[in-house]
């Protein structure tokens, strides 16, 4: 649902933090009725903006410590009377929490419902809000960095300095349409407008990359788990499927054979609809020191130093985080590593490396934080670039604009006096300004505004 003006009359709430175990999590109360919600549920309530050490009450007679930040309208994030509450981060205390609140009137906010309010509010452009739910998405520095991009604007102010280029071409090519009869009059010549209009789509394809335009280099890439017998492969892999696919034991050597299923990742990465980003996820058999003769163990090790070696990316599974062995070598000129300490729930070992991702498959603790890593290496694989260095929406509205640019200069004869079809150019000038203008906010249907949104998570 796309949050509308209409929709900032109620008051409403989220936890804003992650939803696993912590020392802390943060509850956003925002909306006309957040204050009068402290004054019934804290104690003491909150009498002025800033942060107050008080507590919240679970029942007449019980409540817990609790830092409350007051921001009142329109000095808040989203514009509204707003209250964040830093509570003691067990999961259970946090649902009696926010049913606590929701008792008083409160309804749970939309993904994304917080930065659509301070989009709506005009505290954010809708590139500013894109940038707030690609940095939450962010598993990488070049993400981040590309996130605040967005974020700061400056991404907006290049997308807008091409826009404001477009439409001053199209004046001059419309001016001329109301002389065609007066040859002496050429508000541009065409040698010009070509030159112009060709460091348009020179600019542009820079921002989409190198492989702009360029087919796929794999369609689905394929994604493989590596690491030693009992690892904790299988289980992973049936954990990121959402379904029992592998066979599991304690004992190694369970999986013998290639177990390859298609994983849909749409939707992790801000602005993927459904079915355009999908991996094969590849399950073979653990690695170990087999011998090399024609049973069926060394066959399920060829296999699986095959798939290893020529997968661009590999989940790299060790429960004891270490990462002693080695893999086998790379086959593919480029090839992602994704280091996963599986089994998290278990005693961390001193030796572990602390920058492996920790994640269990039963309790599914950093599940989406390993999707998003995935996604990322296989939107990489696919288009050669950062899947942040343009969002899928971006890169597909600066696609059209380039080629509108370039259908333009398709119709435009450089030695030419005049133009030969100066109307044929005006509308395809148009094409590409009215697409640009969904990017710079001139132009802001509903369904492009409801996509923004659409990706973020509950909470922001």
């Amino acid at each position: 649902m796309t949050p509308t003006r209409a929709d900032s009359v109620d008051t409403i709430c989220a936890l804003a933090s992650g939803h696993a175990r912590s020392s802390l999590a943060l509850i956003r109360v925002a909306g006309p009725h957040a204050h009068s919600i402290g004054a019934d549920l804290l104690d003491p309530a909150p009498d002025r903006p800033g942060a107050h050490e008080t507590r919240f009450r679970l029942t007449d007679t019980l409540s817990v410590p609790c830092t409350a930040l007051r921001a009142d309208a329109p000095a808040s994030y989203s514009a509204d009377d707003t209250l964040e509450l830093a509570v003691p981060g067990n999961p259970r205390l946090i649902e009696r929490v926010l049913a606590r609140i929701r008792d008083a009137g409160v309804r749970d906010a939309t993904p994304g419902e917080f930065t659509a309010r301070a989009y709506l509010a005009g505290k954010l452009t809708l590139e500013q809000a894109e940038g707030v739910g690609a940095l939450v998405a962010a598993t990488s520095q070049d993400e981040r960095e590309a996130a605040e991009r967005l974020l700061s604007g400056a991404a907006g102010d290049q997308h807008r300095s091409w826009e404001h280029a477009l439409v001053d071409l199209l004046a001059l090519v419309e001016a001329g349409i109301d002389f065609t009869d007066q040859e002496d009059v050429v508000p541009i010549a065409p040698i010009d407008l070509r030159a112009r209009l060709q460091g348009l789509g020179r600019e542009i394809a820079a921002e989409l990359g190198s492989h702009a335009g360029q087919a796929a280099t794999e369609a689905e890439p394929r994604c493989v788990l590596a690491g030693a017998p009992s690892a904790g492969k299988s289980t992973l892999f049936n954990a990121l499927l959402g379904r029992e696919r592998s066979v599991t034991d304690e004992a190694p050597g369970t999986t013998r054979d290639l177990i390859d299923e298609p994983l849909d990742l749409s939707g992790v990465m801000p602005g993927t609809p459904h079915g355009s980003l999908v991996v094969r996820l590849i399950d073979p058999a653990g690695l170990d020191d087999a011998p090399t003769d024609g049973s069926t163990q060394a066959r399920a090790q060829r296999l699986a130093h095959n798939a290893i070696r020529e997968c661009p990316i590999v989940i790299w599974c060790d429960p004891t985080g270490r990462f002693d062995a080695e893999l086998p070598e790379a086959a593919a000129a480029q090839r992602v590593v994704i280091r996963a300490r599986t089994k998290s729930d278990a005693a961390l070992d001193d030796a572990a490396d602390a920058s492996a991702l920790r994640v269990c498959a039963l309790d599914g603790h950093n599940l989406g934080s390993l999707r998003r890593a995935i996604a990322q290496a296989a939107w990489s694989a696919t288009h050669g670039i950062s899947p942040l260095r343009a969002l899928p929406r971006h890169r597909d509205t600066l696609t059209r604009t380039r080629e509108a640019i370039e259908a333009s200069i398709a119709l435009v004869n450089a030695d030419a006096h005049a133009l030969d079809q100066p109307e044929l150019v005006a509308d395809a000038l148009r094409d590409a300004a009215n697409a640009i203008g969904t990017l710079t906010g001139r132009l802001d249907p509903d369904d492009v505004i409801g996509r923004v949104f659409a990706t973020f998570c509950v909470g922001k």
